[in-house]
């Protein structure tokens, strides 16, 4: 069993002159296994000039003196970061045959954030399709000669990192190995091997053609449309799900060879029946380096096949049920999805945090490694997804077995069989922290057949309150009115009373659950003693252990009163919690390195220093100090937008108090300030830090906070303002907001103590990376948390302005028309909150301020403008979409069409489609909107409460209910969505079935759709 990461790294240091390793992932870098024993190795960064050194090693041996042996290729391990940050460098190296040949290894993975269906943001792995294949495209246009080749398989992967590799350097060549690093690279599997070099040519293109196809189609063979994809994460699911509809229309081509580029191989891969290509577009983009390649081979062949751009989102990689959705949308048929499970395979799949005292962690791959032996006749692969940023990290193993016998079925990444079939076997070893992050028992995930074992201090008796109801209700339906298939055992329990590791004791279930029942005890023990974790124990140690763990493993009988609704102590009805993701989502290579992160302490330092007299001295001797004599009183002066001090008139809370979300309405009077705004703009709001909050830290810091500090002004350095202390900490400084990189190295300068200078100086560094990012981004720690925590380091009040960030303005959406309310404005808010998974508490700085406000408070606000601008004449129609407090700028909108309709003026339709979770806590404005829509204002509503029915509803269904009402109002009228980005091509895909539906084919709504952007008739507010 070995990764193709493992595999690339031993053949790249036996067989390159030297191996240059760039700085990847910091759980499980590329190349980590590789040391100073195993050759020339060099650790590089990715920073600009990354391939400096390389070029100076290359060139050095092929122009030494001294006889450097350029017989050997030099090896580069790097992710997609490296490979954009090499591009340059590899422009720049001397032909290939006057210097040793470069592999170029590229684990595609990076970092992305993404929002969910909720809103909420989170952190992904992403291969980052458009930027490698821009990177493709640099090098093509600056005349590059060498050869990029893409994976999407491990066996793939592993053939191209070894024995293509060779063969194309043996051809004089350079060759960029690209697969995908979180899945291709790091699956275990039996079958990833070292492959001797094919017959290589003084050709390229020769030497590529005998090795390997440049494209590969899949899918039937009269199918009139063709995905094509970069060969990746992304086309292995498109293919899964193709297969697993069933569907004939559609098929996949995956692009091995990116470079040279073959128009004859594109053209003979693609089934005659073929129509029309789409072709991967980074979403986003107008076209991308792949469309060009494609469309520019059909252009210069007089083809007469269509090139149309599809548009794949790369923050995230699609899975299997989004890409069967895409392809239903394109050839019309159905989305359901059959398992893919190979005839005879098996699928065992382990939940459990990523590092545990009793290392049941580790269990799935000891178990690979048991199947992988020679005499077992069975192929095992294994794939570990990691999220380091829930729970403090845990981890999804999928382990597939299957005979290694030939088969005609189509060899389906193991992601795409996990995403489309149940498992045989599903083990949970700490339930309760993976609960309360994922839903791993669901109807989509496991079926009736699946055995389900829960590892945790549980009697079956207390499955009933323990289990999360989502899991409850998912296992009566599975169960079909008998006792289901479910199992608890208390693996730490029986491994410590008889005295081995936890991790054994769940190998022994799984043994025991994975063979036949009719199986005996002893020849179970004897199937053990074969096995690696269990030879070298003692024969009767392991049948008493065997024993104790029969005994301990229960069956738990599945009740139907589990699928009850939930109820409080009084029998009322309970809120149903929100659905949580079912797979894991994976925000790291590797086990979360920083489990015991200690939470910050605190320590009273210091005194202060400063004193008032220099403000003083400035009023009272303006002429020493070169004071203008006249000057103009301002708000802010050293901010560069025109500010104004507004008034608190109303802050109502719209959601109940017993609802988890506030969102509030705030109105505040403009009267005598100057402050004019117009439809769809944006308040800037200019939030204080919390007094009390400030008040602590300055004490602990040991600052007075009135005395008085001299800073340069922000526009004109030139000029000094004095404030007090605490005016600076509440006004001006963002101490309670997250602090970069650079924060942590200046930091580290005033350490006194050595072991919090080493710890600063590594969270800056490269090799800190996943520290800073779990503090950063999980913990989200403060620059006051940072101070506290290392209590040495203690900057001085003038150190501290110049390093910590400024306060920035927080713009929110006007929800008012200043025709209809005259003197005053309206938001509309929702307080940002927020637990650690230690527990602390966050809050977002605006918000928090906002919320806190009363009548009568002033408020410093700036005026931004926006593209929420109602259409030029008054008749046109408009629809407006928005999702939650997306609804600010569409109530807005509204006012300003019924004061137009009171002044007598004729006003054109209002749609006006709403989206929230509950209709009973977040109709907001719902009254007025009722009162507008009896009043003909708003001519329709389109409301949709994703959770108040079993079956969620979004804005998205509603527009398609209305398709032939949005296809005619959309000939002459507006579309506007404020709101999160997830719903954006849904609601697209809504209207382009609206206007397929009123005559139009799918390429011309299309085009409709960018011809409304091009005359700001389709307008997006998103965030």
């Amino acid at each position: 069993m070995q990764s193709v990461h493992s595999l690339i790294e031993q053949d790249a240091a036996a067989n390159s002159a030297a191996v240059f390793r760039y700085d990847s992932t910091p759980s499980a870098p590329f190349g980590a296994s590789l040391s100073s024993t195993d050759g020339a190795i060099f650790d590089m960064q990715v920073r600009p000039g990354a391939g400096a050194a390389l070029v100076g090693y290359v060139e050095s041996a092929a122009f030494s003196s001294k006889g450097t042996n350029t017989d050997k290729p030099v090896a580069v391990l790097g992710s997609t970061s490296s490979f954009l940050a090499l591009v340059p460098s590899l422009l720049a190296l001397p032909a290939a045959n006057k210097r040793s040949t470069l592999s170029l290894h590229v684990s595609a993975q990076t970092s992305s954030i993404v929002t969910d269906a909720e809103g909420d943001v989170t952190l992904t792995q992403v291969p980052d399709l458009g930027a490698l294949l821009e990177g493709a495209k640099q090098l093509k246009e600056g005349g590059w000669t060498g050869a990029v080749v893409l994976s999407e398989k491990p066996e793939e992967a592993a053939f191209v990192g070894t024995g293509l590799a060779k063969a194309v350097a043996n051809a004089g060549y350079d060759l960029v190995n690209v697969f995908d690093g979180l899945t291709a690279g790091r699956q275990l599997s039996s079958s990833v091997a070292a492959s001797p070099a094919p017959s290589s040519t003084k050709s390229l293109d020769e030497t590529l053609k005998a090795a390997l196809p440049f494209f590969t189609y899949s899918g039937s063979s009269s199918a009139s449309k063709v995905l094509v994809l970069p060969a990746s994460a992304y086309s292995a699911a498109a293919k899964a799900a193709v297969a697993a509809t069933s569907n004939s229309d559609v098929g996949v081509l995956s692009v091995r060879v990116l470079k040279p580029w073959n128009a004859e191989a594109l053209f003979a891969a693609v089934p005659k029946s073929v129509k029309s290509l789409y072709v991967f577009t980074e979403e986003g983009e107008t076209n991308g380096a792949l469309f060009e390649e494609v469309l520019s081979s059909v252009y210069e062949t007089a083809s007469s096949l269509k090139v149309r751009s599809l548009a794949v989102s790369t923050s995230t990689v699609p899975t299997v049920q989004d890409w069967a959705k895409r392809i239903a949308q394109l050839s019309g048929a159905s989305a359901s999805i059959q398992s893919l499970l190979p005839a005879q395979a098996k699928l065992a799949v382990f939940w459990d945090y990523d590092s545990t005292a009793g290392q049941t962690e580790k269990v799935p791959a000891a178990l690979a490694t048991a199947f992988s032996a020679a005499s077992t006749g069975v192929s095992a692969k294994l794939e570990v997804k990691y999220d380091n940023f829930r729970q403090g990290g845990l981890q999804q193993a999928a382990l597939l077995l299957e005979a290694k016998v030939a088969s005609s079925e189509e060899d389906h990444s193991l992601s795409s069989v996990v995403a489309t079939s149940a498992p045989s076997l599903l083990f949970l070893a700490n339930p309760a922290a993976i609960f309360k992050a994922y839903e791993p028992i669901s109807t989509s995930a496991v079926s009736s057949e699946t055995r389900i074992v829960v590892s945790a201090n549980w009697t079956p008796e207390e499955f009933a309150t323990k289990l999360p109801y989502s899991a409850r209700k998912a296992l009566v339906e599975l169960a079909q009115g008998g006792k289901g298939h479910l199992f608890v055992v208390d693996a730490d329990k029986v491994a410590s009373s008889q005295q081995v590791r936890a991790a054994d004791v769940a190998e022994i279930v799984f043994w025991t659950l994975y063979l036949p029942t009719t199986i005996s005890a002893k020849d179970l023990v004897s199937l053990l003693a074969q096995t690696p974790t269990f030879a070298n124990w003692n024969a009767s140690k392991l049948v008493e252990v065997n024993g104790a763990v029969r005994n301990a493993l229960q069956k738990v009988d599945v009740e139907a009163s589990w699928a009850d609704e939930p109820v409080d102590a009084e029998g009322n009805k309970s809120e149903i919690p929100a659905s949580l993701p079912t797979f894991l989502i994976p925000t790291a290579a590797g086990p979360n390195p920083d489990r015991a992160f200690a939470e910050p302490t605190a320590t009273i330092i210091g005194t202060p220093a400063k004193s008032w007299h220099s403000a003083a001295q400035r009023l009272l001797f303006p002429e020493a100090f070169a004071l203008e004599q006249s000057f103009e009183e301002k708000l802010r002066p050293d901010l560069p937008e025109k500010n104004f001090l507004i008034t608190v008139t109303e802050n109502r809370r719209l959601t109940p108090n017993t609802y988890d979300r506030n969102v509030f309405h705030l109105e505040f009077s403009t009267e005598g300030t100057g402050l004019k705004y117009a439809v769809g703009e944006a308040l800037g709001i200019h939030g204080w830090n919390d007094t009390e909050e400030v008040t602590k830290f300055l004490e602990w810091y040991g600052l007075d906070p009135e005395a008085i500090v001299s800073l340069p002004s922000r526009l004109d350095p030139s000029r000094i303002e004095q404030r007090t202390v605490f005016q600076v900490f509440q006004q001006n400084l963002d101490i309670f907001g997250k602090p970069g990189k650079s924060f942590y190295e200046t930091l580290s300068k005033y350490a006194t103590n050595k072991n919090e200078e080493r710890a600063l100086r590594f969270i800056a560094c490269p090799d800190g990376h996943a520290t800073f990012k779990k503090m950063s981004e999980m913990e989200t720690v403060t620059y006051a948390d940072i101070l506290r925590q290392f209590p040495s380091a203690k900057p001085t009040i003038d150190d501290l302005i110049r390093e910590i960030e400024e306060i920035k303005p927080r713009h929110y959406s006007i929800a008012s028309s200043q025709n209809f309310v005259g003197n005053s404005v309206h938001l509309l808010i929702v307080t940002v909150e927020w637990q650690t998974p230690k527990g602390s508490p966050r809050f977002g700085q605006c918000t928090r301020y906002l919320s806190g406000l009363k009548p009568g408070d002033k408020v410093m606000a700036s005026v931004k403008p926006s593209v929420m601008k109602l259409p030029p004449l008054d008749t046109q129609p408009v629809i407006m979409a928005g999702l939650g407090t997306g609804a600010a700028p569409f109530r807005a909108f509204i006012q300003e069409r019924a004061w137009q309709k009171a002044q007598g003026k004729e006003v054109g339709p209002l749609l006006y489609y709403f989206g929230s979770r509950h209709r009973g806590q977040e109709y907001l404005y719902g009254e007025e909107l009722e009162a507008y829509f009896q009043e003909g204002i708003v001519t329709h509503l389109g409301l949709a409460f994703s959770r108040d029915t079993d079956k969620k509803v979004y804005i998205q269904h509603k527009m398609n209910e209305d398709a032939e009402l949005l296809a005619k109002m959309l000939e002459h009228g507006a579309f506007y969505l404020c709101g999160p980005v997830w719903p954006v091509p849904e609601v697209t895909g809504a209207l382009i079935k609206a206007f397929t539906g009123a005559g139009k084919s799918a390429e011309e709504a299309q085009a409709y759709i960018e011809e409304l952007k091009e005359d700001e008739r389709y307008v997006l507010e998103v965030y």
